[in-house]
């Protein structure tokens, strides 16, 4: 990483992203939908907002409900995973831009391989070690942890792992503490998850020495 204080970097490239998906299977669930958005310091340059084609895509009851799914909305707009994979994977895969998000490292990093794997992509995971994990980082504050800026990611894991009675991390938490005005009828929609997901990054930068 930069050894510059991010707070203080009006140049440095982001590529922040979700997904939504089928279920909560880490091995085989699919994603249909993935935003990302493109930003420099704390400016967004470009936003994408895509749902991924699957012929035999199965959203449970209880993810269509949280997450807003709507199969004819879906059927009409969906795009060929393939298309909007090389879209993606050309920020995902650029050493240029940090990745940041939700929960990444816990949950998404597994659907972008399930997304790699059904459409026969080599496997390739380096972009990993550009990952902010906002959930891991919200602990290490709320711990009062240093950051570890030599095993970064492993430091990560170690966050998010973190286990302790009454210590909450999620994004509605997040939005809450940092005084974020946001639609709660919206969370849940994976662009509108990042924009609130960018804003409360910003605020941690001033909590954290990252």
């Amino acid at each position: 990483m930069n050894t510059q204080l991010l707070r203080f970097n009006r140049k440095q490239k982001y590529i922040i992203f979700d997904t939504e998906t089928e279920g909560l299977n880490l091995i085989k669930s699919k994603p249909w939908q993935a935003a990302w958005i493109v930003a420099e310091g704390n400016r967004i340059i470009k936003k994408y907002d895509k749902l991924i084609k699957w012929d035999d895509l199965k959203v449970s009851k209880d993810a269509a409900r949280i997450t807003g799914f709507n199969r004819g909305y879906y059927e009409s707009n969906a795009e060929d995973p393939k298309l909007v994979w090389n879209e993606f994977a050309k920020y995902l895969y650029d050493d240029d831009y940090l990745v940041v998000g939700q929960n990444l490292l816990g949950f998404d990093v597994y659907m972008v391989d399930v997304w790699r794997k059904l459409i026969g992509e080599p496997l390739r995971q380096d972009y990993i070690n550009r990952i902010i994990d906002t959930k891991a980082i919200a602990t290490a504050i709320e711990k009062e942890a240093p950051v570890d800026k030599k095993d970064f990611i492993y430091w990560q894991y170690r966050w998010l792992n973190y286990r302790q009675r009454g210590l909450k991390t999620s994004q509605l938490t997040l939005l809450k503490k940092y005084d974020i005005d946001f639609d709660q009828k919206r969370l849940h929609d994976a662009l509108y998850d990042i924009e609130m997901n960018f804003e409360i990054f910003h605020k941690q930068l001033y909590d954290i020495e990252l």
